[in-house]
């Protein structure tokens, strides 16, 4: 009886030891996944860039059409990648002249950020804002509100189109403005959080 107490008294002991262990692992990898978050080690290919540039620029497709464009001014790096439909945001990269990423901007061109990472000269996470946070009803949504409206607006027309946002004390809204008749602009202000068109209203505009 004695025998068979300790060997369970054992099997307890290794098994609480064994889940201890698990439990130190799964805490060191989610750590190991924060720090990975907080730094980067990605790097402008300098070497490339050099060989390929003119003026300080040069651009290239990839294998879906999107369109990358690489540049040089006096203090930094910059790449910019700007997808095909149905992507719609463009992301500018800024590195250091040591090749190390600076921050990565995405905006819907022209118009609005939708985030900003920045890091220091070691790599080390700086800043991070996601600016659609209090959009509760999102950019994809509405879009969708766009298509179902009778007048036809098209986004990507920038001379005539804009897509405005702003979230402060007084609310959290979407203005549309675009082009209906000529000499003025129509706009639609929509809610933030619930999609709801709250107005319709235009204001004079002299044609170029």
């Amino acid at each position: 009886m004695k025998k068979c107490l300790i060997i369970v008294l054992i099997f307890i002991f290794c098994s609480c030891k064994g889940q201890q262990k698990k439990e130190i692992t799964s805490t060191e990898s989610e750590n190991q996944i924060k720090k990975q978050e907080e730094m980067t080690t990605e790097k402008f290919d300098i070497g490339t860039f050099e060989k390929n540039s003119i003026d300080n620029t040069c651009s290239f497709k990839l294998e879906d059409g999107s369109l990358v464009t690489l540049e040089l001014d006096e203090d930094f790096y910059y790449k910019t990648l700007i997808p095909i439909l149905p992507k719609l945001f463009t992301e500018e990269k800024r590195y250091y002249k040591s090749g190390l990423l600076e921050s990565i901007l995405v905006k819907f061109p022209n118009n609005f950020i939708i985030s900003l990472v920045e890091y220091d000269k070691e790599g080390k996470l700086i800043n991070k804002i996601n600016y659609d946070s209090p959009f509760k009803f999102n950019f994809e949504q509405l879009i969708k509100l766009i298509e179902h409206e009778n007048d036809d607006i098209d986004i990507f027309d920038k001379k005539n189109t804009t897509i405005g946002r702003k979230s402060d004390e007084s609310g959290t809204f979407w203005f549309i403005t675009y082009y209906k008749v000529p000499m003025r602009r129509e706009v639609i202000k929509v809610d933030g959080v619930t999609g709801e068109i709250l107005e319709r209203s235009f204001y004079p505009h002299e044609e170029n």
